[in-house]
């Protein structure tokens, strides 16, 4: 048997060695050596087939799925992780438990610049696919408010934890503290350069998440690598955020949480609204209804328009209903200061706040001194408390990045690069966000998923 070249590389864990013959054909004859456990076992592969390498760039949820699901389909799989392990932003989302998925996931819960690209991923591992994907690999999975689903034991420890045990199982190599920096297409496969270090691979799946975050893992790596090889990328903004206001009216309610209604407005346009717990800050407003809205509030202020939000503090009243029980009120405790005219019915101190933003009156003075019209503008305050929005908190405090790799770009019946053959992308890294309440988690696990098997059943 006579060989053109012999090709070695070495990762942690496992050695390859390819040799390409020289025929009259173009198959290829390859000796797999697996070290494990410190004993070499060599596995030889037929003449015209080999053992698909698979380079997933990033160890988050879209990559852990995507290397999971090529590993069972038959691929020899690497994950290349930056950090020093691998699930770090896993390990912080739902505040800790990871709200994996949700029961409602509908397009109309995704943004971005074609939310119709995430319908065959979704459709192909909807949301009980990936209830079955988990139970698979022996985690519960249990239904909290609104859809969301969380693990059992209500720990994001227990979904990384089975996510390596399964990757282990399946065999797939973790590289850790070892960032990709450029991918080389070569023809019929890729080379990887980290530093001095590089690796081969057949296929690269592209799961390095988005910036969102960069104390737990968040980066720009994985729109640098994409942009090299010739794909577009949108600009990218916080999402999922606390929002920056001004903070005149609300500056003596920081800390304060009330339920309310959020409504977003750009002009006199209603952009959103969305039902939650508010809190006041001394640089805003958060809570989930604000973090809920924060990318499309972020959205409008990177296109220059104007981001107002309007705050209904008694969401089951209709204002001229809430106008005449305050008239009711101020009859019946006329005796009674300013400074007590709305304990009982709202907070003291927003019942404060708010009188002193519709009335120079001092809160000392008796109720008896408001007029008819300041009964009105209270109302109307309580109603629709408006704040100016001045930004967001930034990607060091948001759980998403809206915005990233254009999916137009990719096809989205396998999430193969149109530009590239061979390299794929999922996860966060692309232009696609969803709202908060696992609705980004299962986009990750769907696109990881549809990547992985994508590449794995590729024939090159």
């Amino acid at each position: 048997m006579f060989f053109q070249q012999a090709t070695i590389f070495l990762l942690p864990g496992f050695l390859r060695i390819t040799f390409h013959k020289i025929s009259y054909s173009d198959e290829w004859s390859s000796l797999h050596l697996h070290r494990r456990y410190g004993k070499i076992r060599p596995v030889y592969l037929e003449r015209g087939t080999f053992l698909k390498q698979i380079a997933v760039i990033g160890g988050g949820a879209s990559g852990m799925a995507a290397a999971i699901t090529a590993a069972k389909a038959g691929a020899t799989v690497t994950i290349f992780e930056k950090s020093p392990r691998v699930g770090k932003k896993l390990l912080a989302t739902g505040n800790g438990r990871c709200n994996i998925s949700n029961r409602f996931c509908t397009i109309d819960r995704y943004h971005g610049g074609d939310p119709d690209f995430i319908l065959h991923a979704m459709q192909t591992y909807d949301v009980d696919n990936t209830e079955k994907f988990f139970n698979d690999m022996g985690l519960m999975i249990t239904e909290l408010e609104d859809g969301k689903l969380y693990p059992r034991p209500l720990q994001a420890s227990a979904v990384l934890d089975v996510l390596r045990m399964e990757a282990e199982r399946q065999h797939v190599q973790t590289v850790c503290n070892c960032e990709i920096e450029e991918i080389r297409p070569r023809g019929r496969d890729f080379l990887l350069l980290s530093g001095e270090k590089s690796f081969a691979a057949d296929a690269i799946i592209v799961a390095a998440g988005g910036e969102a975050a960069p104390q737990l893992g968040g980066t720009e790596s994985g729109y640098r690598l994409l942009h090299k090889l010739g794909h577009s990328i949108t600009q990218r903004i916080p999402s999922i955020v606390q929002l920056k206001t001004d903070v005149t009216t609300i500056k003596p309610l920081s800390g304060m949480k009330i339920d309310g209604t959020v409504r977003l407005f750009t002009g006199k346009k209603e952009v959103r609204s969305q039902f939650g717990e508010i809190l006041f800050t001394d640089y805003g407003v958060s809570g989930p209804p604000i973090m809920q809205i924060s990318g499309s509030a972020s959205r409008l202020l990177h296109e220059d328009r104007s981001a107002i939000l309007l705050l209904d503090l008694a969401p089951e009243l209709q204002q001229k209903k809430l106008y005449f029980l305050l008239k009711s009120r101020a009859f019946t405790h006329s005796e009674r200061s300013l400074e007590e005219f709305l304990v009982g019915m709202f907070p003291k101190r927003l019942g404060m706040c708010a009188i002193k933003t519709i009335s120079p009156v001092p809160l000392s003075r008796r109720i008896s001194e408001l007029a008819d019209k300041d009964l009105q503008a209270l109302a109307a305050q309580l109603k629709a408390w408006r704040l100016t929005v001045k930004g967001t908190n930034g990607f060091r405090n948001a759980q998403v990045t809206a915005g990233g790799a254009t999916v137009k770009e990719f096809n989205s019946n396998t999430m193969e690069s149109k530009l590239v053959p061979g390299l794929y992308a999922c996860g966060e890294v692309l232009d696609v966000d969803g709202d908060c309440g696992g609705f980004n988690l299962q986009w990750a696990w769907a696109s990881g998923r549809l990547a992985g098997t994508s590449a794995a059943n590729k024939h090159l």
